[in-house]
């Protein structure tokens, strides 16, 4: 149920977030760095080399956590 609590925002201005490319980090640590789920390649997601912290979109938390039966076959043709 943590999903529904943490990912509130709305998925469709998430993948227009998606495509942004230089996120800084809230805390002011300057640029975040972009990386993407080594099980879930189509999600990416931002994180800070300084304090550790992470930018997921709209959307992202809930598909992390919830691996569907197209993300396991992805994983048999890497």
């Amino acid at each position: 149920m943590s999903e529904a609590i943490v990912d509130v925002g709305n998925p469709k201005i998430g993948q227009r977030l998606d495509r942004l490319e230089n996120i800084n980090c809230p805390e002011g640590h300057g640029p975040m760095v972009r990386c993407s789920d080594e099980d879930q390649r189509h999600v990416w997601y931002e994180t800070c080399e300084i304090c550790n912290g992470v930018f997921l979109d709209a959307g992202e938390f809930t598909d992390l956590k919830f691996k569907t039966l197209l993300d396991w076959v992805r994983g048999l043709f890497r």
